[in-house]
């Protein structure tokens, strides 16, 4: 690009706000942007700019003189021009006059780069959000190169908190053993040096001309990257200048981030390497905002990831509390996938009012394989999540799903969308129990509502337009239609007068992959699990509406022992105290009398169901 095309690019860029363009930049050429960072990187931190330290050196030389203290605290540059060296105040001329050498003015810094213990106790002189924003630019591969005039090491210590050893150079002679820029993960370039060389960078004078084989490394990377400059005002760095002016064109355009607009030696910059200037934002607002923009990029453009990688990144979630947000973010991105899907008239057109049973089952099954990966992670998750730390995060999926709307005229259609959501509940539930977690079990049938809108506008009663619990909303014949309609293409090893039994067939059928891992693998584990999952969904629904619809192959005449009783109601039963955790989830209202009123209702239509089958009572 010539110095003619620069304005114009510059020009083309502000049609769209230029956090997008800088975004849409770096996500095409990872490693491509350099840093180049100044003070206003670390003022939020907590350390000083260098008019701060000024002024604190100014009223420190006034009480060490004794004279015009008052002065020197309300206006810095009237006590120096009384009593400083006749020219005008500045980071520089008083830096000269306080400390005569580079060691002594490092003994005069170090204590406003380096936290005391004052400062550890408040939380300043430490990485911020900005310094943590920039290093993951850094850890994620978008960024390469760090060109730092700041003394402190707030930007080392960031790196290392993301899991990033960069080589750090601070001065000519820690360049002789440099890896090439091109070579190492993570470079760090500390201009005017560290705050524990005693050589460091300080006055105009030390700052008006680089040693040859440093601004030779300050030209490479002015000529290789494009830049990213956040927080430095140019005012001082003279040498630092003279290599941007060498460069006649640059391969890679200029972004300048900063609160207000570029003034003095920054403007001209700015005007003459055609920048494109992002204003009105601080460090802290503007390396976050650029991260959540590369993000979302990265979103848009990257494939699904396969079950088994969701399954392991999940995984290695579960026990961190550090990757709690990485949790939750996957399990929302595959809840919105699921709900996308359902929600694509084109792929899931609206049924007509009665499917055929070819069309009905091709609709069963794309909706199962659509939830394939969320049905696992509800599955893995609730079962490894020991100490209910993420309950929220899966109660939460499952009201997503529980919203998805359907063709309100079809009832066919509005029932058989919450399909996905019937079986992410029976995943989920199932795993509770194989987890022995009664009270999340309790959370997941009770905590996701839907509310019934149609009943409201036909003017029914307000009792039954009250949002209404999973439990009841999610009754696998309310969802699947007739057993009939299921036994037509099911396989169903039970007598044919127990068609409700078909469901349950159909629902565990289509589960026991997924509960594979929490079942370990054991058919007779899982059944059971599936068992005592419908029985306690048959409770509930009694303890709520008085008619539980959930009676499944827990029923089943090999289901009950010989002394007649149902096994999985004698197993839950024995369970039933005031201690008993699925009353802490608000399950009978918190009341085991509800519980006992609600097992001798559904014990007795297990009851009618087994004489349905056998035709005659269960021994007792």
């Amino acid at each position: 690009m010539t110095d003619h095309d620069r304005p114009r690019a510059a020009a083309a860029l502000r049609g769209l706000d230029p956090m997008i363009s800088l975004a849409m930049c770096v996500q095409a050429g990872p490693g491509v942007y350099a840093l180049l960072l100044g003070a206003g990187m670390s003022r939020d931190a907590g350390v000083p700019t260098g008019w701060e330290i000024v002024t604190d050196l100014v009223h420190r030389a006034a009480v060490a003189r004794g004279a015009d203290e008052e002065l020197a605290v309300a206006d810095p540059e009237a006590w120096w021009s009384r009593h400083g060296d006749g020219g005008p105040l500045g980071y520089s001329a008083l830096l000269e006059a306080l400390g005569g050498t580079p060691a002594a003015r490092h003994k005069l810094l170090r204590g406003y780069f380096e936290p005391d213990d004052e400062d550890r106790q408040d939380g300043r002189k430490r990485p911020g959000v900005a310094h943590h924003a920039a290093a993951r630019l850094v850890a994620r591969g978008s960024v390469r190169v760090v060109l730092t005039t700041n003394f402190d090491r707030l930007t080392e210590q960031a790196l290392e908190a993301a899991g990033v050893q960069p080589q750090v150079i601070h001065s000519p002679a820690s360049l002789r053993g440099m890896t090439p820029l091109a070579h190492a993960r993570a470079t760090v370039v500390k201009l005017h040096g560290d705050v524990t060389d005693l050589e460091a960078r300080n006055t105009e004078r030390e700052l008006g001309e680089y040693p040859a084989a440093w601004a030779g490394l300050v030209d490479q990377v002015l000529d290789e990257y494009g830049l990213i400059v956040c927080g430095w005002s140019a005012q001082w760095d003279h040498a630092l200048v003279a290599c941007f002016d060498r460069r006649a064109a640059r391969r890679y355009p200029v972004f300048w981030a900063a609160p207000h607009s570029p003034q003095g030696k920054a403007a001209e910059l700015v005007a003459r390497h055609g920048a494109v200037v992002i204003q009105g934002t601080t460090a802290e607002e503007f390396f976050p905002g650029l991260l959540a923009r590369l993000d979302a990029l990265e979103h848009l453009s990257a494939p699904p990831p396969t079950r088994e990688l969701s399954v392991a990144r999940l995984k290695r979630a579960l026990p961190d509390p550090v990757r709690r947000i990485d949790l939750h973010e996957l399990m929302d991105a595959e809840a919105t996938r699921v709900v996308d899907r359902l929600t694509d008239g084109g792929r899931y057109p609206p049924g007509e009012r009665a499917l055929g049973t070819e069309a009905y089952r091709q609709r069963l099954e794309r909706y199962r394989s659509d939830c394939e990966t969320l049905l696992h992670l509800m599955a893995v998750g609730v079962f490894h999540d020991d100490t209910g730390a993420h309950a929220r995060v899966w109660v939460r999926v499952l009201q997503r799903l529980l919203n998805v709307p359907g063709d309100s005229g079809d009832q066919v259609d509005h029932g058989l969308r919450r399909y996905p959501a019937l079986l992410a509940l029976a995943a989920a539930g199932s795993a509770a129990v194989l987890a022995d977690r009664d009270e999340l079990l309790g959370r997941l049938l009770l905590e996701p509502v839907q509310a019934c809108p149609l009943a409201a506008r036909s003017g029914a009663g307000r009792a039954a337009a009250e949002p209404k619990p999973a439990v009841l909303v999610l009754r696998p014949a309310d969802v699947l239609g007739s057993g009939e309609r299921l036994n037509t293409f099911v396989a169903v090893p039970h007598p044919p007068s127990l068609v409700q039994a078909a469901h349950s067939t159909w629902l565990r059928e289509q589960l026991r992959d997924v509960l594979a891992e929490p079942g370990a693998d054991s058919d007779r584990t899982i059944s059971d699990a599936f068992d005592r999952y419908e029985y306690l969904s048959a409770l509930l629904q009694g303890d709520l509406a008085q008619t539980p619809d959930t009676l499944g192959e827990f029923t089943l005449p090999d289901r009950w022992a010989g002394d007649g009783r149902l096994r999985v109601a004698a197993r839950v039963q024995a369970r039933f105290s005031d201690a008993w955790p699925m009353l802490r989830s608000g399950a009978f209202n918190g009341e085991i009398q509800r519980a006992h009123t609600a097992a001798a209702v559904v014990d007795v239509l297990c009851a009618e169901r087994y004489v349905d089958a056998v035709g005659h009572q269960p021994f007792r």
